[in-house]
């Protein structure tokens, strides 16, 4: 026969010996702490006798200690094995996950840069727009048409007060369970030109995680000598 077997590791169940073995343990500590409480040093004797039970306490701590050992040590082993299993079985849907938030990442970064460009565009076109009516103005000025003029200028201000709050509308995309958020990422460090203090925080040797706190603080407006960073976007998925 061929095929892979799989191994189960489970944890060591008692035995009735071991089982014994506990009952006789708990039955010879049991009364350790009444006698314990009981006892008073009056005398030389006493102390003696308190001195060789408190050896007493320490051996049978030790027996106590010796037993559970080997069941704690199979009990470790059993749960490592679980959960390297696990580790080994989640290990490509963490992957999975990861290479689809990059993708949703990226569409989203191509639709905002799209957006960018069509804005960029009207803003052209406005300003394009807006000289042809001020020389439209200008000509019609020395043509002695004084009516016509002001009207072309008031259509390059109109012309102009419109390209400044236009906006480009895109219809973004929504799924239930996903939502995203823009973020930053360290692109490269100059350790020699990154200061030892900056803003208040110790940073060097460098600390990404605080130089990420203040890059973040700042809303990626910072700049940090010796580190070069991006905007990007943060993907989350729900179930």
């Amino acid at each position: 026969m061929s095929g892979k077997v799989t191994e189960a590791v489970v944890a060591k169940i008692e035995t009735p010996t071991e089982l014994v073995k506990e009952e006789e343990i708990q039955q010879n500590v049991s009364m350790v702490e009444v006698r314990a409480k009981a006892m008073t040093i009056t005398s030389n004797e006493d102390y003696e006798k308190a001195a060789e039970f408190g050896q007493q306490i320490k051996a049978q701590a030790k027996v106590v200690t010796d037993f559970f050992k080997p069941m704690k040590d199979n009990a470790y082993k059993a749960h490592k094995a679980v959960c390297d299993r696990e580790k080994t079985m989640l290990k490509p849907l963490q992957e999975a996950e990861k290479i689809l938030k990059k993708s949703i990442a990226a569409y989203q970064k191509e639709q905002e840069q799209k957006k960018r460009e069509l804005e960029e565009k009207m803003r052209l076109a406005a300003e394009a727009e807006k000289e042809k009516k001020l020389n439209e103005a200008a000509a019609l000025e020395e043509e002695g048409n004084q009516e016509a003029a002001e009207t072309a200028l008031m259509e390059a201000q109109m012309v102009e007060t419109v390209a400044a709050s236009a906006a480009v509308v895109m219809d973004t995309p929504k799924a239930k369970g996903v939502s995203s958020s823009k973020d930053w990422e360290i692109e490269s460090i100059d350790h020699q030109k990154v200061p030892v203090m900056f803003s208040g925080m110790e940073i060097r040797p460098v600390d990404e995680k605080a130089v990420m706190r203040l890059i973040r603080a700042s809303k990626g407006s910072i700049q940090i000598p010796g580190i070069t960073y991006k905007e990007t976007i943060k993907v989350s998925i729900r179930r």
